[in-house]
């Protein structure tokens, strides 16, 4: 079935879907998958934070209420009803949503570079947009393109920063271990701040190895596990290197909401990208960009500046892809491949790919 100029399928067992009423119907395992907001919702789990009946609706009342808001007022508006997320919390989240946008440029057009090939007649897909700034840049220049996000609520938000922008591309609730989508359906997938919160990490990258046309390209982009700087999601220093149970219990004892997340080192997620199946896998260590940079002061703006101009040279981007805040992967899916990928080894028990 044919969405907005996307091929999709049921997630559960890839068999076509028809319309019956306002709801998708697979034809082979005859699950149903309502359309809310004009948005399918083909999750066959929720996300750690709340369950799929709460999410659609509060996904329903927040497109209700944000009708006549801008972007930034509905994301605003989300935090105010999201009353489980402390104001400390809200704040900081809020301002990342705000600058993610030129964030998300810079990390596409760092990407592309590397791949130095027009982006024109592709199609792309992102796994966990989010609130959709990555889409917002790649729309005007990918023939086709297309997000899904497991949190229905989310892609409330990613329709409000979309239509201000002009742009209407297919949004899609989902697992990104379970994609609703035919093999070889893009060209290119972007994992931007998702891979570290997928329930299944290995099964997540095999679906975007499935969904990818041969040659296709991945790009990731993940917190560094053993960065010494704020965790992103915690706000503590080094946080990465805490056991879950101490990062749960500081970020409560602060009033907020311990994450959900599996962050990884550079070996681990090449290790995960290669057991996935794809090849030529690079990681490298991005320069944090202007706007993103302006969002701090103090001793961590000497700290990002710092870390900016290492991230430049050889010797400096070595160090950092052990303890810099942030990695961005690149890998292809070879010509010639098959699903599924070939098993590789399981990684060694104690190493750092085993957390």
């Amino acid at each position: 079935m044919d969405f907005k100029g996307v091929e999709i399928v049921c997630p559960a067992c890839r068999r076509d879907l028809e319309w019956i009423g306002d709801s998708l119907h697979c034809t082979g395992c005859a699950r149903r998958y309502p359309v809310l907001h004009g948005i399918p919702d083909f999750r066959l789990w929720p996300d750690p934070y709340i369950g799929i009946e709460e999410d659609r609706a509060k996904g329903l009342k927040l497109a209700a209420e944000c009708a006549s808001l801008s972007f930034e007022e509905s994301v605003r508006l989300y935090y105010r009803l999201t009353t489980v997320v402390p104001e400390f919390q809200a704040n900081a989240f809020t301002r990342g949503l705000l600058a993610a946008a030129d964030r998300a440029a810079h990390s596409l057009a760092e990407w592309e570079s590397l791949d130095g090939r027009p982006t024109s007649g592709l199609r792309l897909l992102e796994i966990g947009c989010g609130t959709a700034p990555l889409l917002a840049g790649a729309s005007p220049r990918y023939d086709r393109v297309a997000g899904i996000d497991v949190a229905f609520r989310w892609l409330i938000l990613a329709r409000k920063r979309l239509e201000e922008a002009g742009i209407d591309v297919p949004l899609l609730c989902a697992c990104a271990e379970a994609l609703p989508f035919p093999d070889a359906s893009f060209d290119a997938v972007v994992a931007d701040s998702a891979l570290e919160v997928l329930r299944d990490q290995r099964r997540g990258c095999e679906q975007a190895y499935r969904v990818l046309a041969q040659g296709g390209w991945l790009f990731a982009a993940t917190p560094n596990r053993f960065s010494l700087g704020p965790d992103p999601h915690a706000g503590i220093w080094a946080g990465g290197w805490l056991p879950a149970s101490v990062v749960a219990w500081w970020v409560r004892r602060k009033g907020g909401v311990p994450p959900e997340r599996r962050l990884l080192s550079r070996r681990s997620l090449v290790h995960l990208l290669e057991g996935a199946g794809f090849a030529d896998v690079r990681v490298r260590v991005p320069v944090i960009p202007q706007a993103q940079r302006e969002g701090f002061s103090g001793p961590l703006l000497a700290i990002i500046d710092a870390c900016n101009a290492a991230a430049r040279n050889a010797a400096g981007a070595t160090i950092l892809s052990a303890i810099g805040p942030l990695l961005h992967a690149t890998a292809r899916k070879p010509v010639g491949s098959k699903w599924p990928p070939v098993q590789r080894a399981a990684p060694r028990a104690g190493s750092d790919e085993v957390r």
